[in-house]
């Protein structure tokens, strides 16, 4: 029996409320008061998150004692055709790619906001500065994905 990642991970949430085309919970990853934490649910089945204060999925997921993988829908391989996996090798490809876009954009919209404050001679927070050093690290990270190289 397959089971349906989305169900499995709002099992190990509190404060799950259905919003809107999916729901919102409290964030496993910090001390959250009220649902920070958005969760959908992609089109071919796989978990979509966003905590806006700011914790990575892996952060989120590691909190419910899941791991990312589990946040897919599995698809047996064994019976697939040589096509078939290049095909699905060839969609995992492109989900990573567009996953590492999106993460570029939004990195940037932090790093710029940070020039922007330094330019206004303005000093920046240690609670600043502790995000601007995690986009630098995430827009590094994409950038690996970007060129072939991650692990």
């Amino acid at each position: 029996m397959i089971s349906d990642p989305i169900e499995t991970l709002l099992s190990r949430l509190d404060g799950v409320r259905k919003s809107g085309k999916g729901w919102t919970a409290k964030c496993p990853a910090h001390a959250d008061r009220t649902a920070s934490l958005s969760i959908a649910s992609g089109d071919d089945g796989r978990v979509l998150l966003h905590c806006f204060s700011g914790c990575s999925a892996g952060e989120v997921v590691a909190a419910t004692g899941l791991q990312l993988g589990d946040l897919f829908v599995r698809c047996p391989t064994e019976e697939m055709t040589f096509v078939d996996r290049a095909v699905l090798k060839e969609r995992l490809l492109r989900a990573q790619w567009r996953a590492a876009l999106n993460a570029l954009t939004l990195e940037a919209r932090i790093v710029h906001l940070a020039a922007r404050e330094i330019a206004a001679r303005k000093e920046l927070s240690p609670e600043d500065m502790r995000r601007l050093e995690k986009a630098v690290a995430l827009i590094d990270s994409a950038q690996e994905v970007l060129s072939g190289k991650q692990s």
